[in-house]
């Protein structure tokens, strides 16, 4: 089907199903028509396979036709790596069996919920398709080689749990994170994260890990008190200054049983007491934070 993608868009807009695929991505906002005529988009890829080479030849009709179209804008878009077909990404079973990559909702199993897609070899931006991933609720990127910025993708997953993307290389937090009230987990750690941290992290009141080291974060530290559900907050090897804000150390006298930070005394960078802090300058486990349930 590389034909397709490989020339204009004359000889495959003679084809009804590829004309009825395009036209419904492009009405309901997914992918515009500009990307689709460009032959070296990755949303041009995705179509063509979906019309062209997908075993299971999907109908426009299909219910979860746009599901399907938005996985493969993952494969194309992140720089096509070999271990997701491997893995069987892109095979001629319903999206819902390509595990363990993928994770559909237990009612219907029809619908996708979870993308377990650490150390995969993704490059790039997430596609912006993935917006439309509405009931999406857990995700893990991390390992990978992902950048660019997240702030459009995170109006569409409103039921958001788990989010995983540390070991990548973002720089920037989205204003729009907090809005994710329903995450439980949040890992941004080891990346390229910059500037203080923002305050409003503070009111995902449902968080239970959260993992911010190993980036560039600098200023002080915000006062998370209203977090009262957190088992583990790790700020170290970052740039931050200051004092444990008492609120932080406050809970752990309820759930918070790991607290980490810049706090050894040879190169004291957070002032944070032995009976608040559980580490200095590393994780307070031996268990790999990738790996974490």
């Amino acid at each position: 089907f590389t034909w397709c993608y490989e020339s204009t868009e004359d000889q495959a807009l003679q084809d009804d199903r590829y004309l009825s695929l395009r036209y419904k991505f492009v009405r309901s906002g997914v992918s515009t028509g500009a990307e689709f005529y460009d032959e070296l988009s990755y949303q041009r890829k995705s179509l063509c396979w979906l019309a062209f080479g997908d075993r299971l030849a999907v109908e426009a009709s299909d219910p979860f036709a746009m599901q399907r179209y938005i996985l493969a804008t993952i494969y194309y878009g992140l720089g096509e790596p070999q271990r997701m077909l491997n893995e069987g990404w892109l095979s001629g079973q319903f999206e819902c069996e390509w595990t363990p990559l993928v994770g559909c909702d237990s009612r219907t199993d029809s619908t996708v919920t979870r993308l377990a897609l650490s150390g995969t070899g993704l490059t790039g931006e997430l596609p912006k398709e993935m917006e439309f991933l509405t009931d999406i609720d857990y995700i893990d990127f991390s390992v990978n080689k992902l950048s660019g910025n997240l702030t459009n993708l995170f109006d569409g997953w409103r039921y958001l749990d788990t989010l995983k993307i540390a070991s990548n290389s973002f720089q920037y937090i989205p204003e729009n994170l907090y809005t994710l009230t329903e995450l439980t987990e949040l890992d941004i750690s080891l990346n390229d994260f910059v500037g203080p941290i923002p305050s409003n992290l503070g009111s995902m009141t449902n968080l239970v890990h959260l993992d911010l080291s190993q980036n560039a974060f600098n200023g002080i530290i915000p006062d998370f008190r209203n977090l009262s559900f957190l088992k583990s907050l790790y700020l170290h090897h970052n740039e931050l200054t200051g004092s444990m804000p008492p609120g932080i150390c406050t809970l752990r006298f309820f759930e918070l049983l790991s607290l980490t930070s810049d706090c050894n005394p040879s190169s004291l960078e957070v002032e944070c007491e032995p009976t608040c802090c559980t580490a200095c300058g590393d994780y307070d486990t031996d268990k790999n934070p990738f790996q974490r349930n």
